[in-house]
């Protein structure tokens, strides 16, 4: 069993920040009560979201979409924006 803490096996990365960012993010860190790692993780996965399940399924659509002989992709299309179409009305 390894003696690190969760937080030690996660990945690492070092960055060089101009004069003043570092406590502007201590600040806006403070401001939000939490500490200067969560605040820099809120933001950057903010910018970098992780690939949704819809992003996925999508794209495996597409896929198929695009195996299909080009005369049937037009009507393949339209019933895939009218499925979402109606998936997006049920969503409160």
């Amino acid at each position: 069993m390894s003696d690190l803490s969760p937080s030690q096996l996660l990945d690492k990365i070092i960055i060089r920040v101009p004069d003043g960012l570092r406590d502007r993010i201590k600040r806006a860190a403070d401001a939000n009560g939490r500490s200067m790692n969560a605040e820099l993780l809120i933001l950057l996965d903010k910018t970098y979201p992780a690939t949704s399940v819809i992003d996925a399924y999508i794209q495996e659509i597409a896929d198929v979409v695009k195996g299909l002989p080009v005369e049937n992709r037009d009507d393949a299309w339209r019933e895939v924006f009218d499925r979402l179409e109606t998936v997006r009305k049920e969503i409160p």
